[in-house]
């Protein structure tokens, strides 16, 4: 999160209109303690105030104010009641944020701190008790110059408004903002039934979209979820293994598609999945500019080998051991091929690239795979980055791409595809259009082969038979 820049408390004052009364830190809005330092200051306070303190019918409202690449966020709070001078408090409680700093999550707070505040003024005049003509006339005098001629004490007096009002408010707002950018949480009494309490909860930004064809790997214990009251989500839990696509796990746990794509989305946007590519032999990787960072670290090639070893849990011998005097038996994870070292992990992730497909590299090193899971070998490097997959697209060839042809042409094979379907009907033309709209080089062959619910190798001979020699694959 963010941090506070600054907190401060701006109140109206029926004769000297809106002031600040307290800031943390000391001179953040007005100047403090050295008034003539007027360069410490985030922002010109008087060129704003009339938004801090608006006028009566814009209270009990939030506002965000930028500044001199600073943000205000407040909620200006209206206490009507016939013992105030014109039957009016009107106060706010702000915080200050860099202008580009996400501020969602300061919103409650500010809210809270609003209704809290209102209520101890309503209750028992919490804010107003404490204010006097002594700390009006020591927050006036920040606006005009120190006269020399002045006692000392009359200066520290000036300089100094929140000592002369003795510090229970001000120290409110210290531990508020030491806690908030320290703990990103507060929890601190003011009186034996009246708490602050205050969380800044981070903010996620929305997942991306979840397709049919992506795979969701989970990275959180999902077992504890599968008596969730959502019903899609404890039924589809069961099914996210890092294999299964979004529509087989649709499929296997017999739930609608759209909905178990929210689902999955829930738990991605908590981060309790990851999303990858379908896996298949026939799919190309190649390494990323990262790379470079995984030959150079060891302890992440150490965590790829536990990752991708084959091997089981099972007692160990006296060799591994290490030798010596054993109270009992010793069990642990050992990999069946004891072979595999780093070395040996970082060729094989350098030799896949562009242009060789996953079963040609495994035909190359079938002496050096022993003992390794090739799906989990890949999986290990696309979610660290190292990796990433090379996706193939299908367009049409110049003139026979559907995007040049006449409108008035797809309009009657609309509408021919509409009659056809309608009757059932399962020919030529309907099998055309449906294909025809992947041509555009947009969509991926996971897409199509998902949606069609057919192999790569059908959806090539069914594209070759009706387009012939007018397609063309690329590789992205």
């Amino acid at each position: 999160m963010s941090m506070i820049k600054a907190i401060f408390f701006a109140r109206f004052h029926p004769e000297k209109g809106p002031r600040v009364l307290h800031q943390v830190p000391e001179g953040a809005i007005v100047p403090g303690h050295d008034i003539s330092d007027e360069q410490s200051t985030l922002f010109d306070f008087s060129s704003v105030s009339p938004l801090i303190i608006p006028g009566q019918e814009f209270c009990d409202r939030l506002i965000t104010v930028c500044t001199n690449h600073y943000r205000i966020i407040g909620f200006p709070v209206c206490v009507e009641h016939s013992r105030y001078f014109r039957n009016q408090f009107i106060f706010n409680f702000c915080l200050v944020l860099e202008d580009d700093a996400e501020f969602s999550g300061y919103v409650t707070i500010v809210r809270k701190l609003a209704t809290l505040f209102r209520n101890l003024e309503e209750q028992s005049m919490f804010l107003s008790k404490e204010e006097n003509d002594e700390l009006w006339e020591a927050v006036t005098s920040n606006d005009t110059a120190i006269d020399d001629s002045i006692s000392e004490d009359t200066k520290v007096s000036q300089k100094s408004p929140h000592f002369v009002l003795g510090g229970k408010i001000y120290a409110l707002r210290e531990m508020i903002f030491e806690d908030l950018n320290n703990y990103c949480e507060c929890m601190i009494p003011i009186d034996d039934s009246n708490t602050i309490n205050l969380k800044i909860f981070p903010t996620r930004p929305p997942p991306p979209p979840i397709y049919a064809w992506h795979v969701p790997l989970s990275t959180v214990q999902l077992a504890h979820l599968a008596n969730s009251s959502d019903l899609t989500l404890s039924r589809i839990i069961p099914h996210i293994d890092g294999i299964a696509s979004v529509a087989q796990i649709a499929q296997l746990a017999d739930t609608d598609l759209h909905l178990t794509r929210k689902a999955i989305a829930h738990l991605l946007y908590y981060n309790c999945v990851i999303l990858l590519d379908i896996f298949q032999y026939a799919a190309i990787y190649a390494p990323t500019a990262d790379f470079g960072v995984f030959v150079d670290d060891s302890a992440a090639q150490d965590e790829a080998l536990r990752y991708v070893c084959v091997g089981q849990y099972r007692r160990l011998t006296d060799s591994e051991i290490g030798g010596g005097a054993t109270s009992g038996e010793r069990w642990a994870w050992r990999s069946n091929e004891s072979g595999l070292d780093r070395a040996r992990l970082v060729e094989l992730y350098a030799g896949l690239q562009q242009g060789l497909t996953l079963k040609s590299w495994c035909l190359r090193n079938t002496a050096m795979l022993l003992g390794l899971d090739v799906r989990r070998f890949i999986t290990f490097g696309v979610i660290k980055g190292f990796l990433y997959r090379v996706h193939k697209y299908v367009v049409l060839d110049g003139s026979a791409s559907i995007e040049n042809a006449r409108p008035k042409d797809i309009t009657s094979k609309v509408v021919n595809w509409r009659d056809l379907k309608r009757r059932g009907s399962d020919s030529s033309d309907t099998a055309d259009l449906s294909l025809g709209r992947y041509l555009d080089g947009m969509h991926c062959f996971d897409e199509i082969c998902t949606e069609l619910q057919l192999s790569e190798k059908k959806v090539l001979e069914k594209l070759k038979m009706k387009h012939k020699s007018n397609i063309v694959i690329i590789h992205r």
